[in-house]
């Protein structure tokens, strides 16, 4: 199934990013399992906090790496917010970026990396990127849509 096929969108119109995530979650992980839903939102919320004391335990509280990674996705929402005109809706330049950010492949890569490495400080960036996203997603934040508002 395409995301032109999703039932929510119209037909030939090509579904969004937002339509295509929540048909991926929806196909792969069960209904629940998505940040609109309040049982995803704190199983989300439980895999970043997991994430952060993982990152916690293994790189230490005080970590500058998993601090500054739990923080890092939001510079692209810094980027945009001086021409924003309002939370809610980013400038069309920093959506690309705000996504590619907040995407699970970051931290899936530097996961990647921390293997073949073996580098405990790339781990922890990893698990603090992860719980940067994981909370963001229990607290309802996921991708933008292609003209900067929520989805």
């Amino acid at each position: 199934m395409t995301p032109d096929a999703h039932p929510r969108t119209r037909p030939g119109a090509r579904a969004d990013l937002c339509s295509a995530t929540r048909l991926g979650l929806r196909l792969f992980r069960g209904p629940g399992w998505t940040y609109h839903d309040p049982a995803g939102r704190v199983l989300s919320c439980a895999v970043g906090l997991t994430a952060l004391v993982a990152g916690a335990t293994l790189g230490g509280a005080r970590s500058r790496v998993l601090w500054t990674t739990a923080l890092l996705p939001d510079i692209a929402l810094l980027y945009g917010i001086a021409a924003a005109p309002g939370f809610e809706r980013l400038p069309l330049y920093a959506v690309r970026p705000y996504n590619v950010l907040h995407s699970p492949a970051v931290p899936a890569a530097l996961f990647a990396l921390a293997a073949v490495t073996r580098s405990r400080r790339t781990a922890v960036a990893g698990l603090g990127w992860l719980g940067h996203i994981g909370v963001d997603r229990g607290f309802g934040y996921g991708p933008r849509r292609a003209d900067g508002t929520r989805c």
